[in-house]
Formats: structure tokens, C-alpha cells, sequence
């Protein structure tokens, strides 16, 4: 596999990659790591950035570091990479690190899993490893986390375009959030309940005409990891994007989410014409097609944009993040749909266009996609950002994606 050194160690005869870990190491009483170094190491902000100069490219080095013994093998899960990337060990010490050289601007989230060499040649073996060791970084504060699909996740977040130390979902304490409405939902199409939760546009704007409605799916992830609903309530408070309602769709767990967000028409007739309506008589009115927002992530984000080719009628607007349109079968469906009055933004991160275990190049997918709607007269802008497939860029692109379609 490609990035993996033998014995997993980093040479004494090549010069450590980072100049700041470098110069530390140097000196006498950190050369073996233990309590002095991670002393050193916790009054610094982890990931470490370093601006070296020159990089005929204006990248930041990044230099991510793990305390273990010799058996640890940490992989840094989500990195800023194409593949998921195995630490190094400085041989003698117990300072495993990684170092790379990244954009400027980067949104990243990521964590740690620690995987014996022996699981990391097949894919189900590497898979299963992460699942049981997956964590955050313990050496950096920046989280997103919360309830999703019946556990807990956690991710350690970068983002090179705000302050270091700012969490980047501490959001300026609002008063006013919107009026919010949560139900269970009963879909007879699919034959299960969902929770719904809407977020009404903060009070001082209750009254803008004319108002956008905004679904999200998978709802509860954009809820409660992304931590959406100050960040957009902020964003209309600031003149960001207009006055919006947005809908927090629950998603089916396991294999039902896969199954409906997978190009299913039922999802799609039931997100239109049940829960649509319902969503309407709670708040009390109606809302034009060109003002009807759908967006997700991920599976979300095909699902988002499969709704919008089905009933063009009533959505619009459709935002995918990372969308997963290298799915079976779904070239076939855009076919014969006149997109003349769709507008939509794809995003996709610059480390998504393929690697570890041949996954699928998400960059090419997404501008296979634009080209083909383009065609068919829908108005299409996609972007690659600096990221991955992660929450924190789907954070960072929906706000920006939002603001383009205002």
C-alpha cells in the first residue's frame, strides 16, 4: 500500500520533514519523547502549521503527532489525502507523526485509528480495524460531534481560514434561533416514521416575503455533528442568505438509509408529496418552487439532486455536498428531464478524487454530472475546495453554496 515505510519507522539518516519537529528532536532531553516532550507538545496548538518558505505551490505544512509505543501503528483516518495515512514512528521514542503539505484554506475533519500491519491489506479487514479504534485527536480541542445513526461521533477539525483556537461550530450566542417544530413523521410511501425537526427563520425576519424553505437530508447529522442550526440562523441574521425555514429530515438507519437515498423514487414521491404538504401546514404557508431547497451530503447529496430530477416541479434548487453520482443506474435517470429552471451547486473536495482500495473519484463524478445537466439547461457551478469527504467542509460549502444560490 502505497505511504507505508518498512517496520513503519522514519530513518535516522533522512532530516525530519518539519523544521519545528525537527529543531525540537534536536535537543537532547526530547530526543526519546516522554513527559518533557508531550509537556512541550500540549502548550502548542496541534496539528502544528508552518509556513516554510519558499513552496512554489503557497501550501502550509501540517504536522499531525500521536503518542504510542512501538506496537501503536496509528493511521490518521480522513487526512488530508486521497488515502487514509499511516503515522511514522522516530525509531527509539514514542513520537508517532505525520507530515504534509496542504492548501492555505483547508476545512478538514479527521481522526485517529490504530491498525496492526496485518489488517491493512484487505479492504474489509482495514475497515473493521477502524471501526474498533476510531477517536479523535487527543492533542487537539476543535471538535464537531453528536447523535447519529443510534452513536455518538467525534471529529477533530481543522479550518486554515479562521483563527486557530476558534471552534469552529461556538457560533456568537444567539437569542434568536426561529421558532422551531418537531414531529414524527409517518410516510405511508416508505412505510416508516422519521423525525422531523424545522427551524423557522430567526424572529426578526419571520415577516420576509418571499421566504425560502430549505430540506436537509439526513437531518439529524446536520443537526447535531454539523451543527447547522445556529450557524444558519446566524447567516440570516447577517444578510448571508435570505430569510429560510429549513427542514431537518431524519434518515432511515443502516441499510434503510442506503436503500432510500439511493435513488429511490418512493423517497423522493414521499419527501414530495407527503411530507412537502405537512411541511407547509406547519408553517403556515406555501412556498414557490424557485424558493424550495433541497440539499445533502454524501448519499444525501444524490439523493437531494435525484428528488430534484423527479420533480423538478416543486424543488428547484438543489445543493449536493460530495454527492455520491457514481451510484448505479443513476446516469440513466437524468435523461429526458427538462432542467431549464433547476439551479444547482455541487461541491466537492480536492482529496476526493479517488484512492485507498480503488474508492471512486468524486471530483470527476460531480463534473461528469454538472456537464450533463448544463446541457439539458440547468444551471450548474461546482466547486472544488480544499477538504475531503468530511463534515467539516460540508459545514463550510453548504453556507457558501447557499450564499451563491441567493
Amino acid at each position: 500500500m502505497e505511504n507505508v515505510r518498512p517496520d513503519w519507522i522514519w530513518p535516522g539518516t533522512e532530516p525530519l520533514p518539519s523544521p519545528w519537529l525537527r529543531d525540537l528532536f534536536s535537543q537532547d532531553k526530547y530526543r526519546q519523547g516522554g513527559r518533557l516532550f508531550w509537556q512541550a507538545m500540549s502548550r502548542l496548538s496541534c496539528p502544528v502549521v508552518e509556513d516554510i518558505e519558499p513552496d512554489p505551490q503557497g501550501r502550509l505544512c501540517l504536522t499531525f503527532v500521536w503518542r504510542g509505543g512501538d506496537q501503536s501503528h496509528p493511521w490518521l483516518i480522513g487526512g488530508p489525502s486521497a488515502e487514509h495515512l499511516p503515522l511514522w514512528q522516530i525509531k527509539g521514542s514514542d513520537i508517532w507523526f505525520r507530515t504534509v503539505w496542504v492548501p492555505r484554506d483547508l476545512a478538514l475533519a479527521y481522526r485517529f485509528a490504530q491498525i496492526p500491519p496485518s489488517q491493512t491489506k484487505r479492504q474489509d479487514a482495514f475497515r473493521a480495524a477502524v471501526g474498533q479504534s476510531l477517536r479523535p485527536d487527543p492533542m487537539n480541542p476543535d471538535t464537531l460531534s453528536g447523535a447519529w445513526q443510534g452513536h455518538q461521533e467525534a471529529f477533530s477539525t481543522i479550518d486554515l481560514s479562521r483563527e486557530r483556537g476558534a471552534h469552529p461550530a461556538r457560533q456568537p450566542l444567539l437569542n434568536d434561533l426561529g421558532q422551531s417544530h418537531h414531529f414524527a413523521f409517518h410516510s405511508r410511501l416508505l412505510n416508516a416514521p422519521r423525525d422531523i425537526y424545522i427551524q423557522a427563520p430567526p424572529q426578526a425576519l419571520a415577516r420576509s416575503d418571499p421566504q425560502r424553505l430549505l430540506f436537509l437530508l439526513d437531518g439529524e447529522r446536520c443537526e447535531q455533528v454539523l451543527q447547522l442550526p445556529g450557524k444558519l440562523a446566524l447567516a440570516q441574521l447577517s444578510g448571508e442568505i435570505p430569510a429560510t425555514s429549513v427542514v431537518y429530515v431524519g434518515a432511515g438507519h443502516g441499510a434503510s438509509r442506503v436503500q432510500e437515498l439511493g435513488c429511490n423514487p418512493a423517497f423522493a414521491r414521499a419527501l414530495t408529496w407527503e411530507l412537502l404538504p405537512r411541511v407547509e401546514q406547519v408553517l403556515g404557508r406555501s412556498f414557490a418552487p424557485a424558493q424550495t431547497q433541497i440539499a445533502g451530503a454524501s448519499l444525501g447529496g444524490l439523493a437531494a439532486l435525484h428528488t430534484a430530477l423527479l420533480f423538478p416541479e416543486r424543488f428547484q434548487q438543489v445543493i449536493a455536498l460530495s454527492g455520491s453520482f457514481w451510484w448505479p443506474g443513476f446516469a440513466e435517470l437524468m435523461a429526458a428531464t427538462d432542467l431549464r429552471h433547476l439551479r444547482a451547486r455541487f461541491s466537492v473536495g480536492c482529496y476526493e478524487s479517488g484512492g485507498l482500495f480503488g474508492r471512486p473519484d468524486m471530483v470527476a463524478a460531480s463534473q461528469r454530472v454538472a456537464k450533463h445537466l448544463q446541457r439539458k439547461g440547468a444551471e450548474v457551478a461546482v466547486s472544488i475546495r480544499s477538504g475531503g469527504h468530511d463534515p467539516a467542509l460540508w459545514r463550510q460549502s453548504l453556507l457558501l453554496d447557499l450564499m451563491s444560490l441567493s
